[in-house]
């Protein structure tokens, strides 16, 4: 905290005696010569002991812009656009600020009010004298748009407040402008006479006193500043930084809350979960569009209401708002729906004292069919048919994946990280078990400390901070359906020897439990890792690999997927463009080169995020080289420099579009054509005009990439 001796001004605490005016006068006289001896350089700054070093050091800086004290130098006003632009920026942040400036409006018609964004531009100018605005804005351009800056007004409360970051009080000569000091001050003032002919004595006593605060966003940056100027400078000068503080505070707050609120609703729409908030009393307070479409499905139309008109069990939403404790993997009905929904969970809401005033529920939405789904299961979406691969891996894997998937074992899927695995194992799934719950566990996300109560579930009391009711493991929930452990390599073996039990005999025992309960579930195990090495290692154990690696799949890294890249590069494309709600961009014959010639150490995943990144970069509809990832296009201009000697410099007159020789036109058009026609080398020697043997002769000779050339061997 900054002390009152920091904030105000000491011109106060010398002006209180018998006689304040002649004093007043008297210090004003040497704070003013002191300034001009300064700026004129005949005293030292260290010589200044009239006012506080960071006013001297702004005189200082203010003279070095060229700034006259004893002439106003008029500010650049934004033009219409660029105000309203900086407007819509400043949006949250002035609704905020508005009726805070207004209560300050009727507060004092001798007030002048005005708030500036983080750089200084005034955004609001208010008083309760309509008169004196007007006259302020036509001398001094104090209106909505003008630019005050140090380099424009010089030393003034608000500059000063907003470099420093703290509330601060400047009067009468303490500005650099001398002009503009005292004539506010007189306008203010309502002595608007003088402005004509003006005494001596008049000019000296000037008795504006200019006190700011800054505004800071919810993160702690500067947001603007609130600034109050009054011809006080007695009593009133202290009364007036306590009110702009104050307000600055008011206005503080209610801003950081608008962005706090703004930031829950993004996130409440972001989430898959139906998502509602519930205060104290119950109220439904706020709710995200999926929980309002899967209440829709169900003939509930969701208003702030009681939520025991929309749940039938209150049970556990008092039991949060009572106790504090969170409810976790717990069923519940609405009324006229026979069907359960699963709830994810209950977390109570606390304020900083741990006083409970709501809590927040997470419900597992229903599925794009419209059908709920089952209880704990995880949205599956994808199916073999969904899945994108038209490459000779890709067909084969797939094939021999529907062969297994209907067949009930298990299966251990491998590859590279980001390969698409869990794609591949939801795949499977919907073929072998449809309509049940597909329970996804990550055995390297979770701590060596509770997976074992995470994958066995616990009975009540088994270990300190358990629930009281105990809670089922997801092995449980998987019954009639799915289990799929990601990163299975990452398992402790001291659990590995446990769930080989489970496999064997089908049963589970809860964490703290006395009996065991029967289980019906299909395995699907996932690793990065080869288990065949680890085992080798002696860190997992052999009897469990062979019971895991019934049948195995081995995805192929993207790599290796020939023209597939372009085909999921395209899918992504499409994805992207329609959830931003931006037209469609195509992919130009430069862009997909790029994509064929780099190796994608990051598989699918890293595809997907460069076209999300290439989406974002895309202009006149168009992806071109330019548009990916550094990463990409690096590789690619070093590959193919290397490689042909080409240049990748810009087109005159188009910047964005790299420079193709004939050579790689070429290639690219047998690209594209072979990507049309599946690989097909009769149909697309025929889109040509060539024979067959003339593509299988330029294919070769073009030198190809290795995984376009394996790509094209599906159709030889």
């Amino acid at each position: 905290m900054w002390s009152l001796e920091q904030m105000l001004s000491p011109i106060r605490d010398n002006i209180i005696s018998r006689n304040p005016n002649h004093n007043e006068v008297i210090l004003m006289e040497r704070i003013k010569k002191q300034k001009a001896d300064l700026i004129r350089q005949r005293i030292s700054p260290a010589q200044v002991d009239l006012v506080r070093p960071e006013i001297v050091a702004s005189w200082i800086r203010s003279y070095n812009y060229g700034l006259d004290p004893f002439s106003y130098n008029h500010c650049n006003i934004l033009d219409e656009a660029d105000f309203a632009e900086l407007l819509r920026e400043k949006d949250y942040f002035i609704k905020a600020a508005d009726p805070y400036i207004h209560q300050l409006q009727n507060m004092d018609s001798n007030y002048l009010v005005f708030l500036t964004d983080d750089k200084g531009i005034i955004l609001r100018v208010v008083t309760g004298n309509q008169k004196v605005l007007e006259q302020v804005k036509e001398r001094f351009q104090l209106t909505p748009g003008a630019v005050w800056t140090e380099e424009s007004v010089g030393t003034c409360s608000h500059v000063l407040s907003l470099l420093l970051g703290r509330p601060i009080q400047l009067c009468g000569p303490e500005m650099y402008l001398e002009t503009c000091s005292y004539v506010l001050g007189l306008l203010l003032g309502n002595h608007t006479d003088q402005l004509l002919a003006p005494d001596i004595n008049t000019l000296s006593l000037n008795q504006t006193a200019c006190s700011s605060a800054p505004i800071f966003d919810a993160g702690g940056h500067l947001a603007g500043s609130l600034t109050i100027i009054s011809p006080y400078l007695h009593h009133q000068n202290v009364h007036s930084l306590g009110l702009t503080v104050s307000t600055a505070w008011a206005i503080q707050n209610q801003y950081q809350l608008s962005l706090n609120s703004e930031l829950l609703s993004v996130t409440l729409e972001a989430a898959e979960d139906a998502v509602l908030t519930i205060d104290r009393k119950g109220i439904v307070t706020k709710s995200n569009m999926a929980a309002q479409k899967l209440l829709q499905s169900l003939g509930q139309v969701l208003s702030p209401d009681q939520t025991e008109n929309i749940f039938a069990d209150q049970v556990l939403v008092k039991s949060v708002l009572e106790t504090g404790r969170p409810v976790l993997d717990r069923e519940v009905r609405i009324d006229g729906c026979d069907q359960p929904l699963h709830l994810r969970s209950i977390h109570p809401v606390k304020d900083p004292y741990g006083k409970i005033y709501g809590c927040v529920l997470s419900i597992k939405p229903g599925d794009r069919s419209g059908k709920l789904l089952s209880p704990a299961g995880l949205a599956t979406r994808f199916t073999f048919d969904t899945m994108i691969g038209y490459s000779e891996p890709m067909l084969r894997l797939i094939d021999r994946a529907q062969r297994f998937a209907r067949l009930d074992a298990n299966i251990l899927i491998q590859g590279e990280s980001g390969t698409g695995k869990e794609v591949l194992a939801q795949a499977v799934h919907n073929v072998s078990r449809p309509h049940q719950p597909f329970i996804a566990v990550n055995c390297a996300a979770i701590p060596k400390s509770l997976i074992e109560s995470e994958l066995f579930g616990y009975e009540g009391g088994a270990f300190t901070g358990a629930e009281r009711r105990g809670r089922p493991g997801k092995i449980e929930l998987a019954h009639k359906g799915t289990l799929f452990l990601d990163e299975i390599g990452d398992m402790p073996l001291e659990l590995q020897a446990v769930l080989l039990r489970v496999l064997e005999e089908k049963t589970v025992m809860r964490v703290g439990g006395s009996r065991y309960i029967p289980v019906d579930f299909r395995l699907i195990t996932v690793s990065n890792k080869k288990l065949a090495d680890l085992v080798d290692k002696k860190q997992f154990r052999q009897d469990l690999y062979y019971r895991l690696a019934v049948f195995t799949l081995q995805l192929p890294a993207l790599r290796e997927r020939g023209l597939d890249v372009i085909s999921l590069a395209k899918s992504f494309v499409e994805t992207m463009a329609r959830d931003q709600q931006v037209p469609v961009p195509v992919l130009s014959d430069a862009a997909i080169y790029s994509l064929l010639q780099y190796r994608w150490p990051g598989n699918v995943r890293q595809l997907k995020n460069a076209m999300l990144y290439a989406v974002a970069m895309a202009r006149d509809g168009i992806i071109n080289a330019a548009d990916l990832p550094e990463e990409v296009r690096g590789k690619m201009a070093a590959s193919n420099s290397a490689q042909s000697g080409s240049r990748w410099e810009t087109v005159p007159g188009n910047p964005r579009s790299p420079e193709l020789s004939l050579k790689e036109m070429e290639k690219i058009t047998i690209m594209q054509t072979l990507l049309k026609t599946d690989h097909n080398i009769s149909e697309a020697a025929a889109r040509l005009g060539m024979s067959r043997s003339t593509l299988y002769r330029k294919i070769k000779a073009y030198e190809l990439p290795e995984q376009v050339r394996s790509g094209v061997e599906i159709n030889k």
